[in-house]
């Protein structure tokens, strides 16, 4: 093999892993740095925590004693349904009608390499804050990941940004101004979304001592890293 050869198929190899690899250090980025980082001192406000989920039909019917609402909005639930869906076998035109900037799926490659790797979610949890702005929820997205070749199906989370549309709920995926960036990262500093975070890496700590399967995956991952 030339050397050429052999560079393309290391850098095939690293594009191939980089999204499972973005995903576990966000991971990693939340449980270890997020409690440390005084966004009071960064952003010079004093942080207050959010107490009330999405504006629903019977609010009332939702009352929780957490900072955020569980599987709340089930506009919102079957929004991720059909997002995840679409992400694992990567559907370009169901994906482009979910989200408020289309243009990302432009280029489906790194979404292909992605579902080559992670096949499937399962047992999709949602959990709102309402927004900073009318019709604006914060969500925060739980669920399993099926892995190529691994047999245990460990957690993940996400953060989304949730804007109601004439056309519906949709993942709100471009920029955001600052005001809304520092209000997500108060939210995501409350005890109640840094537990979230916590259970997570306890299930993917439980994965890897117990799954050797996924043990080997991830050693590979950063491995290669």
């Amino acid at each position: 093999m030339s050397k050429k050869n052999k560079n393309s198929g290391i850098a095939g190899l690293l594009l191939l892993f980089g999204w499972l690899v973005f995903l576990l250090l966000v991971l990693v980025f939340y449980f270890y740095f997020m409690d440390k980082i005084d966004f009071n001192e960064l952003l010079g406000r004093e942080t207050t925590a959010t107490t009330e989920g999405p504006v629903s039909d019977n609010p009332e019917q939702f009352e929780t004693k957490y900072s955020y609402q569980t599987n709340a909005n089930l506009d919102i639930n079957s929004l991720m349904i059909e997002y995840y869906a679409a992400l694992a076998v990567c559907d370009k035109n169901k994906l482009v009608t979910l989200v408020t900037n289309p243009s990302v799926y432009d280029d489906m490659t790194p979404y292909e390499q992605k579902s080559q790797i992670i096949t499937h979610y399962s047992n999709i949890n949602c959990y709102t804050v309402i927004g900073d702005a009318p019709d604006t929820t914060v969500l925060y997205v739980t669920c399993n990941i099926n892995i190529a070749g691994v047999d245990s199906a460990p957690m993940n989370i996400s953060q989304f940004y949730i804007v109601k549309t004439a056309d519906g709920y949709k993942i709100n995926n471009g920029q955001l101004d600052a005001s809304t960036v520092s209000y997500i990262q108060q939210v995501g500093q409350s005890e109640d979304i840094q537990e979230l975070y916590r259970n997570v890496k306890a299930n993917i700590d439980s994965c890897l001592a117990s799954d050797p399967t996924f043990a080997d995956f991830y050693n590979k991952i950063y491995t290669t890293e």
